[in-house]
C-alpha cells in the first residue's frame, strides 16, 4: 500500500515540475532567451546588432517590436534592412505602427534596405495606406529588386487604383523579368479596378516565357472576375 502511494505521489510531483517548467521557460534562439537578444541590440559591435535582430525577427516576439522598430534608425546600413526584414517577417496590422519609421527607409542609398522597407509595407497591408505616395516613387527605383518589391507592396497594399494602376501598367514591358512578373500580379490585386491594364495583359499573355504567361493570365482572370 504505502509503494501505490508514494509512486502516486512522485507521479504528482512530476507533472507540476513538468508544468513549471513548460510554462517559465521563454523562446530560445541558439540556446539564448529573449532578454539577452533585446540587450545584445544595444551592442556596439554592429555584427551582434544585427545577430539580435535577426533572432528577435525569427522568434516573432510581440514585446521585442519597439526594439526592432528602433533599429531601423540604426546608422549601420546592414542593421536597417535587417530591422525592416525583421518587421517584414512579423508582418500583418500589428505591425502598422512602424509605417512611419519605414518610408524614410525606401529613399536609403542602399538597396537592401529600400527592398526590406518595400516588402514590410507591403506585408502591413492595407494599413500602410500612408506609404503609396512614396511606394510609387520607388517603382521607378534604379534596383530591379526594389521596383519589383514596391510594385509587389502596392498590389498588397491595395489602395488607391486610380494613381497606382497606371503606373504599374507600363511596368509591364520592363526590362527586367522580375520586375513584369511582380506588376501582374500586383495589378490582378486590384480586381476590377485595373481593367484598364487589360490590353497590355492580353498582350503579354502571348509572350513565349511560360513564367510571363501564367502571371498574365492570372491577372487577366482575377480583373475579369473568373474564378
Amino acid at each position: 500500500m504505502k509503494k501505490v502511494l508514494w509512486g502516486g505521489a512522485t507521479l504528482v510531483v512530476v507533472v507540476l515540475l513538468i508544468l513549471w517548467f513548460t510554462r517559465s521557460r521563454e523562446p530560445l534562439h541558439k540556446g539564448k532567451p529573449v532578454a539577452y537578444w533585446r540587450a545584445a541590440l544595444k551592442d556596439e559591435d554592429p555584427n551582434m546588432r544585427r545577430e539580435a535582430i535577426t533572432a528577435l525577427g525569427a522568434l516573432k516576439v510581440k514585446d521585442a517590436f519597439p526594439d526592432l522598430l528602433a533599429a531601423l534608425g540604426d546608422p549601420d546600413a546592414q542593421t536597417r534592412a535587417k530591422a525592416a526584414e525583421a518587421i517584414w517577417s512579423m508582418g500583418g496590422p500589428d505591425t502598422k505602427e512602424a509605417v512611419t519609421a519605414l518610408l524614410p527607409l525606401l529613399k536609403d542609398k542602399e538597396a537592401s534596405v529600400r527592398l526590406s522597407a518595400a516588402g514590410a509595407l507591403g506585408q502591413i497591408g492595407p494599413d500602410a495606406a500612408a506609404a503609396v505616395s512614396d511606394l510609387k516613387s520607388t517603382l521607378k527605383d534604379i534596383d530591379p529588386y526594389v521596383r519589383a518589391q514596391a510594385a509587389t507592396a502596392l498590389g498588397q497594399i491595395r489602395q488607391e487604383a486610380g494613381g497606382v494602376v497606371p503606373l504599374l501598367t507600363p511596368l509591364l514591358g520592363d526590362k527586367e523579368k522580375t520586375v513584369r512578373l511582380a506588376a501582374a500580379y500586383a495589378l490582378g490585386e486590384f480586381g476590377a479596378e485595373a481593367r484598364s491594364a487589360v490590353p497590355t495583359l492580353q498582350e503579354m499573355a502571348r509572350d513565349k516565357d511560360g513564367d510571363i504567361k501564367t502571371a498574365a493570365s492570372f491577372s487577366l482572370k482575377a480583373i475579369e472576375g473568373q474564378k
